[in-house]
């Protein structure tokens, strides 16, 4: 049976107020507003929750799925302490009266532990048209635990299931290993200063995603009304069967992968798996190192907008630029470039098809190597059906 822990609210008036009788400064982040500006509204006090979630559990998870009629942003941090436990902090702020009830409960059941912010549904009332309530949640990560003081700090699996909360993630990159993390939102954008994780997924309904992501088995970045920024991305590939995969998925707005780092440390130099596309909008996916021998399947796409990608000169295999209405075009780089393996081999690249159709449309394809061994490393396929497409070897 599950356990449910309801902890009683702290009221809140300029400082918070703390059981053991301290106080500490209290900083009230911006507003989201659900309708127009009532600037002369003036919120009342805000009331505060405090949790402790076990690290050593498999699943922490945040939930709020419900109710729309506020909007909140759900923080990720990490301290100082060493603890077993991550702090919640849930604070609730109301502007009138006549908002419902919003609790937060904690539920632990077998593996999971969770909390769960909920309201009641709420036809609309005329409240709603101003400014309405808004709920603060902050994850307070540990530096290590009792046993395992070191960083980087392991955790098991982080998921999130909102509705109207914006995310931000402080850089854990170097400090936190997630075996996986899971989040999704409704209406909220997601900013990510630095996470790590086994495999990722963030999805936003109608918020942008944007920030910079390790993953050592799949990334995975979706946004339906909104725009995927990821400014940096470093993908490892360790399992010799398996590809570390990146997959990005607009479908209205912007896809872009800006600076792909591909590591393995496998003998063959590792296999990845790259997609990134816009339904309506321009996709870039830039890749700026990759191992030698590393085999890239690598896919960018839009229907309506510019397609870009770039990869090193270590990339072998065959490629294919296309376009429906637009111009294709290929950048082979450097034909002095340095064999990467020092036998001054010379990089060779060969046309299968270089057509240009009258008057728009086209096809650059062909295969780019440094030698004939009779493998087939990889493929790049960059394909815009309205806009231009261009590849970078």
């Amino acid at each position: 049976m599950p356990i449910f822990y309801h902890s009683n609210f702290d009221f809140v008036r300029g400082h918070r107020y703390c059981s053991n009788g301290g106080s500490h400064n209290f900083f009230q982040s911006s507003s989201f507003y659900t309708g127009p500006d009532h600037s002369n509204s003036e919120p009342l006090p805000p009331t505060k929750q405090d949790f402790e979630l076990p690290i050593s559990a498999e699943t922490l998870r945040i939930s709020c799925p419900g109710s729309s009629f506020y909007s909140g942003c759900l923080e990720i941090k990490q301290s100082d302490a060493i603890s077993d436990f991550a702090r919640v902090e849930v604070i609730v702020t109301k502007y009138t009266h006549a908002i419902p009830d919003i609790t937060a409960t904690k539920i632990e059941e077998e593996e999971v532990a969770c909390i769960d912010i909920s309201a009641p549904e709420q036809t609309f009332m005329p409240w709603m048209t101003g400014r309405t309530a808004r709920v603060d949640v902050t994850v307070h990560l540990p530096r290590g635990t009792q046993n395992d003081q070191d960083l980087p700090l392991k955790m098991g699996n982080f998921e999130a299931d909102l509705n109207t909360f914006d995310v931000k993630i402080d850089n854990l990159m170097e400090s936190v290993e997630f075996e996986s993390f899971d989040l999704s939102s409704s209406t909220g954008s997601f900013r990510v200063m630095g996470i790590h994780a086994a495999q990722g997924r963030i999805q936003a309904q109608s918020g942008n995603i944007s920030g910079h992501f390790s993953a050592t088995s799949k990334l995975s970045l979706k946004a339906m009304s909104g725009s995927v920024n990821a400014q940096s991305i470093i993908l490892k590939n360790t399992e010799p069967s398996k590809a570390a995969s990146l997959n990005i998925n607009v479908m209205s707005g912007t896809a872009k992968a800006e600076s792909i780092t591909l590591l393995s440390d496998l003998d063959s130099g590792g296999n990845f798996s790259l997609k990134v596309s816009s339904n309506s909008g321009s996709a870039l996916c830039s890749v700026i190192f990759a191992p030698v021998n590393a085999t890239i399947d690598m896919k960018t796409s839009c229907n309506s907008g510019s397609s870009k990608a770039v990869l090193p000169s270590t990339y072998e295999g065959s490629f294919d630029v296309r376009t429906s209405i637009g111009r294709p075009s290929l950048d082979s780089g450097n034909p002095n470039e340095l064999d990467p393996q020092g036998l001054n081999r010379r990089r060779q690249v060969q046309f299968r098809r270089n057509v240009d159709r009258f008057p728009i449309g086209g096809e650059r394809s062909g295969w780019v190597f440094w030698s004939r061994d009779g493998k087939q490393r990889g493929s790049a396929e960059v394909r815009s059906d309205t806009g231009s497409a261009s590849l970078s070897l």
